[in-house]
């Protein structure tokens, strides 16, 4: 029972990978579809690239943050409880396609095993943790990175927006040619970050999994467990959600090319960074601020605040919505495997 609890983990942790590459993916590619500077199917492959990359050099920083949010002891007794989470998030990422929602996959994820933690032990096995500039921690950690990230994503937005309007003043039309150019460096810059940060994410819950079954004891991630992931995640992006894509890239605001450069070296770096600092952000919503910080900054008006005000209900929801999933799960189906 134990070996087939491991499998159903990480057979679940791939499948949501492949969901964010879905969710997320799109968000990333967005920008430079929508500007047309790069036909979708060289998009894809371009993201897909750089998305692997990301997940196979992209360090540990992440997954270790993950993995400290709990203090459940190591055995087998958390195999249900992470199964019920994951399952929780799958089924909110999917829903939130079929609504053509960007949503957060790692908000998904976050509330999916908190409400597993909750239903399993309430708040005992939870790591609160602490809210510091410098060193934060546990829970905090990630609802820290969560809020935080967004907020810079529109700054930087609006900001860049107006620098670059200042810079290119006297520029021709023949900047679009080199920004087109810029914005493959920039999507490339994008979609490493995203696949160093999220697929992380999965990696943390397998590594906390192998542990905690005894089949293995190291604190490295292993290759295979790199290599499966930042696959599920390539797969995921082939599978692009044009709805997505579409209410990313002109739903909130009609993005051409100055603006598709901006917010991919924008979100880009907030994500990389993120990344490198064990931050767990939500790439999607990133992008969205962005988007909404350039269009504010070009000319306010004409941000469609309704679509970004659906946006912003999506993200309140995510958290609660899928830990309910998984609180209902856990009760329901996973306690017995336990």
């Amino acid at each position: 029972m134990d070996f087939w609890l491991v499998v159903l983990v990480i057979g679940l942790c791939l499948v949501f990978t492949f969901t964010n590459g879905l969710q997320d993916g799109s968000s990333v590619t967005a920008g430079i579809i929508a500007s047309r500077a790069l036909s979708p199917a060289r998009t894809v492959l371009m993201v897909a690239a750089a998305e692997f990359l990301g997940a196979m050099f992209g360090g540990s920083a992440v997954a270790n943050t993950i993995g400290s949010i709990t203090s459940w002891p190591k055995d087998k007794t958390i195999l249900p409880v992470l199964a019920a989470g994951i399952l929780a998030a799958i089924l909110w990422n999917f829903l939130t396609k079929v609504l053509r929602f960007p949503s957060s996959s790692t908000h998904a994820l976050v509330g999916g095993i908190l409400g597993a933690l909750f239903a399993a032990g309430g708040t005992k096995y939870i790591v609160w943790g602490h809210f510091a500039f410098e060193d934060s921690s546990g829970i905090a950690k990630v609802i820290l990175s969560l809020f935080a990230s967004p907020l810079l994503g529109f700054v930087f937005g609006y900001l860049l927006l107006h620098l670059a309007t200042f810079l290119l003043l006297r520029a021709t039309q023949k900047i679009n040619v080199w920004l087109k150019w810029g914005q493959c460096l920039s999507v490339s810059l994008l979609a490493f970050g995203h696949g160093a940060n999220d697929p992380q994410k999965t990696m943390g819950i397998i590594l906390l999994a192998l542990n905690a079954s005894g089949f293995y004891q190291g604190q490295e991630i292993p290759f295979w467990v790199r290599l499966a992931c930042g696959m599920s995640i390539v797969l995921g992006v082939f599978s692009l959600a044009p709805g997505i894509v579409k209410r990313v890239g002109t739903g909130i605001y009609r993005i051409r090319t100055l603006h598709g450069f901006i917010l991919e070296a924008a979100s880009g770096l907030i994500v990389l960074f993120s990344s490198v600092t064990g931050c767990p952000v939500a790439t999607s919503q990133v992008v969205a601020s962005t988007v909404i910080g350039v269009g504010s900054g070009e000319r306010f008006k004409d941000v469609r605040w309704l679509v970004a005000k659906d946006i912003l209900i999506s993200w309140l929801l995510t958290i609660p919505c899928s830990a309910i999933f998984a609180y209902c799960l856990y009760i329901c189906v996973f306690r017995w495997l336990g």
